[in-house]
């Protein structure tokens, strides 16, 4: 039985060096976007910071990445990204591919609780969001919407 799973990454997970410094190594990859969500900067991180999280938003699009992983590796996810202390909880998405495809992918979405306005992200966050959108030849404007979306709220 294949136990593997898609999990789409919008945020530092979109670095490589991140996702495979938190999992180990990436077997497969592929850009895609996940359509009807934009993201955000309105989740606490444990150091107050905004941390990445998407809401849902007619017309609106959220890029990313999205990486076969393991049960195994979706599990040591879960662990990283709090879901057991509700920091984020997992959800059901339709990711859109380059090639007209779609995939039935998991991601994760700040969990209510740590989840209220806006908050700045950290200097050192926010350029490994960018460093990860480049690496994965995101559109242009859509680097220019993280960047836009991290100095104020919508």
């Amino acid at each position: 039985m294949n136990e593997d799973q898609w999990y789409f990454a919008y945020g530092s997970n979109l670095s490589t060096n991140q996702k495979e410094a938190r999992t180990g190594p990436v077997r497969e990859k592929r850009r895609g976007r996940l359509e009807g969500y934009r993201l955000t900067f309105n989740k606490r991180g444990d150091d107050g910071t905004g941390k990445a999280t998407i809401v849902e938003e007619r017309n609106a699009t959220v890029w990313g990445v999205v990486y076969r992983c393991g049960r195994a590796t979706l599990l040591e996810m879960d662990k990283r990204e709090g879901v057991d202390r509700g920091h984020y909880t997992r959800a059901h998405v339709c990711i859109q591919c380059d090639d007209g495809g779609e995939l039935d992918a998991i991601t994760y979405v700040g969990g209510p609780a740590f989840t209220k306005g806006y908050l700045a992200p950290s200097e050192k966050y926010l350029a490994t969001i960018l460093k990860g959108a480049r690496e994965n030849g995101l559109p242009d404007r859509y680097i220019d919407e993280i960047k836009m979306a991290s100095l104020h709220p919508r």
